[in-house]
């Protein structure tokens, strides 16, 4: 219960940060969420021309965050991991993009701005609330989900067969030694 919360709130931490570090400064004077998103897969490079709020940066980001608020929902290590990786997927995608374009990563005036390494830093936390949350199995199994085993359906039996002591109390003397008469 611990472990899920700490690991839930630390994915929404991250989250917020990933979705609002594209509204900041990444290079040069640009704001992430001007950067084109399509642009990171074609050869072009990071092109100078500036992107539609849905067509720059913010959607991919957006998509991880709500990726991660479903893994934290429905308590899934796997949904919360894969937030992480689209992160950070995206922002080391835009900085192996940006380094094609400019043949230098400065860090610094002129460079890479404090809000870029924010949205790594979110990947990274993504990841490690991730690895922090127990997850929805294992709670179950030290007894924290559901419950009890009869409250899921009762006493495992192996096989078609009743108990000896159902048998003779429910059929009488038409079953002997488990058989059965068949007429």
């Amino acid at each position: 219960m611990v472990r899920n919360s700490i690991g839930a709130v630390l994915a929404l931490i991250a989250a917020i940060v990933g979705i609002g570090s594209v509204f900041f400064n990444w290079y040069g004077g640009r704001d992430g969420r001007h950067y084109r998103w399509w642009d990171l897969f074609n050869g072009a490079g990071v092109t100078g021309s500036n992107a539609a709020l849905f067509a720059g940066l913010f959607l991919p980001m957006l998509v991880a965050a709500a990726l991660a608020v479903a893994g934290i929902l429905l308590r899934s290590r796997l949904l919360t991991a894969l937030s992480g990786v689209a992160i950070l997927g995206f922002t080391i995608l835009w900085l192996v993009r940006q380094y094609n374009t400019t043949d230098s990563l400065l860090i610094g005036q002129g460079g890479i701005k404090w809000a870029m390494l924010a949205a790594l830093g979110s990947g990274l936390l993504m990841l490690y609330a991730a690895s922090t949350m127990a997850g929805r199995h294992l709670a179950e199994r030290h007894g924290h989900g559901r419950g009890d085993r009869e409250e899921r359906g009762g006493e495992v039996r192996q096989g078609p067969w009743r108990r000896r002591h159902d048998e003779h109390t429910a059929h009488g003397d038409q079953e002997e030694h488990g058989r059965r008469d068949v007429a």
